[in-house]
């Protein structure tokens, strides 16, 4: 079984892969009112490469950050899942969410649940940030859902 990795890095030269997942994912068309509202609300996506490196960056003014979810191949890696995600006051906000068809729910590699890794990886992010209370997820609908973070009560201190 091939190890799948959630990172914040991915080198310039799969710009193709990420382009084509993000916007030639074969599961775009039951999404599409969702990722409307969102391009509407926040700025189109598009693929930038900052020192060798790509970005998801937005037509708007805001400055998302990008989690991409690779497996190994033959050239390096394969990335087979991508977030972008912004910060608004208290919550960490998923704007997209592409996942290879194979990966998904309907896929021959669903058991490697690339989506709710990739969530869980973004939740660990969320509860190192102090101030973030919950992340909003835009899963191809005009309303997010919203996931609240449980953080540990700090431990007892004693009293001197």
């Amino acid at each position: 079984m091939s190890q799948l990795v959630v990172t914040s890095i991915l080198d310039a030269k799969y710009k193709d892969d990420l382009e084509h997942l993000l916007f030639f994912n074969e599961n775009q068309a039951r999404a599409s009112e969702g990722v409307s509202h969102v391009v509407e609300r926040y700025g189109a996506p598009r693929i930038v490469i900052v020192e060798d490196r790509l970005r998801v960056a937005l037509s708007s003014s805001l400055e998302p950050q990008t989690l991409f979810a690779v497996t190994p191949s033959e050239a390096g890696v394969r990335p087979v899942g991508v977030v972008v995600y912004t910060r608004e006051e208290d919550q960490l906000v998923v704007l997209f969410v592409a996942v290879d068809g194979q990966y998904t729910s309907r896929g021959n590699k669903s058991h490697r649940m690339v989506f709710v890794r990739m969530i869980n990886e973004l939740k660990a992010v969320a509860l190192r940030v102090r101030g973030i209370a919950s992340l909003l997820v835009y899963m191809g609908r005009p309303k997010p859902t919203r996931i609240r973070l449980h953080r540990e009560p700090p431990p007892p201190t004693e009293d001197a």
